[in-house]
């Protein structure tokens, strides 16, 4: 990732942003410190206040990195696949991953899982960035007739990110959740089932 900018507009660099969101996620933020923040980059302190500021400052360019990395990731992956349900499928897989391996942005002995992390300390923003991201995904699929043409875009994006959010928080029940072909197939048969026509089903 390019140089990033923080909550001040300054520049800091990818190589001190993986250190300070790999410092939040390992000790969390009642815990975080900008001298661990610089033990793990390998700089001083002194440099890691020039560039992020104050502890607090440092907490917010350290969320904002982490959900901007994860948001790019789901991205990716949602972008490969052509429906709705194959997208969101692809998503769920991702966050199960995420589950599994709680050190997939930046490896290194991490605490807590990335959308542990986001959902404790900045989920409202989560939240909005993961509906913009599908919302035109919702829309393109009521243009390839995969959803109803009456679906609220914002509503249906807002429910698959929370039914994909479900994945990290809530403990699996009938599907295996370190299984990705279980995972993919339990979401590509239930995800839209409320979002298309269902002729047996009166209007409220």
């Amino acid at each position: 990732m390019r140089e990033a900018v923080d909550q001040l507009g300054r520049s800091v660099s990818p190589a001190l942003l993986r250190a300070t969101a790999a410092t939040l996620q390992r000790l969390g933020p009642k815990q975080f410190n900008l001298t661990a923040v610089a033990e793990a980059a390998g700089v001083s302190r002194g440099t890691v206040h020039n560039a992020l500021g104050n502890r607090d400052a440092a907490i917010k360019t350290a969320l904002d990195y982490v959900a901007s990395v994860f948001i790019e990731m789901m991205a990716g992956e949602v972008r490969r696949h052509a429906t709705l349900a194959d997208q969101a499928a692809a998503a769920a897989v991702l966050i199960c991953s995420h589950r599994q391996r709680s050190g997939a942005i930046a490896p290194g002995g991490l605490s807590e899982s990335v959308l542990l992390l986001l959902l404790r300390n900045s989920g409202d923003d989560l939240m909005k960035r993961s509906i913009e991201l599908w919302k035109p995904l919702v829309r393109a699929a009521q243009e390839r007739g995969e959803v109803r043409a009456g679906v609220e875009p914002a509503g249906a994006a807002e429910w698959i990110v929370r039914m994909l959010l479900s994945f990290e928080l809530l403990p699996p029940m009938r599907v295996n959740l370190d299984n990705p072909r279980a995972v993919r197939r339990f979401v590509s048969e239930y995800i839209v089932a409320g979002l298309v026509d269902n002729p047996t089903t009166s209007p409220r």
